[in-house]
């Protein structure tokens, strides 16, 4: 009998994603968010980032989910950027920005930035990346600046066996 784990050689896990936040920042856990974290503020917009990790399949870039990011915007009346590059440590992220009305906050601006994790040796899942930074109100573009400071120290490194115990 073979007994099978996960994460493991042969099923490895997600990549480790880390980011640094400034003093007063607080971490922000709900369902379906694997990393995130906000700049507290009363009766206000609070700034944040958000990081998601999810297994992609093969072949597939980041078109996609670029595309779901432009059809939010375009489905709250608003706008997404054209995609730029952006390098975060050793990882080519591709991003977007986008923006609509808000009824409460006057304007939401995202900063979105995306990357596919390939697998390493050619064999294992592959994994998409994405990072979102959101800021809204009158602030928003002291914030926007403040979240894309954040976002640029992201690091993403592939899982790794415990004592790296390769086949």
């Amino acid at each position: 009998m073979t007994t099978l784990t996960h994460p493991s050689v042969q099923f490895p896990g997600p990549p480790t994603v880390s980011l640094d936040v400034p003093d007063g920042w607080v971490p922000v856990h709900r369902p379906g968010l694997l990393l995130a974290a906000k700049l507290p503020r009363e009766q206000a917009f609070a700034p944040n980032v958000v990081v998601n990790v999810e297994a992609y399949a093969p072949g597939l870039g980041v078109d996609a989910p670029m595309a779901r990011m432009r059809e939010m915007a375009r489905s709250r009346s608003g706008h997404a950027s054209e995609p730029y590059a952006a390098q975060l440590g050793d990882r080519e992220f591709v991003g977007l920005d986008s923006s609509w009305p808000d009824d409460e906050v006057e304007t939401i601006l995202q900063a979105n930035l995306f990357h596919v994790v390939e697998p390493e040796g050619g064999t294992g899942p592959r994994w998409l990346v994405q990072l979102t930074g959101a800021v809204g109100g009158p602030t928003a573009e002291q914030d926007y600046d403040l979240v894309r400071k954040v976002l640029l120290t992201t690091t993403v490194s592939p899982w790794q066996p415990e004592g790296d115990e390769r086949p």
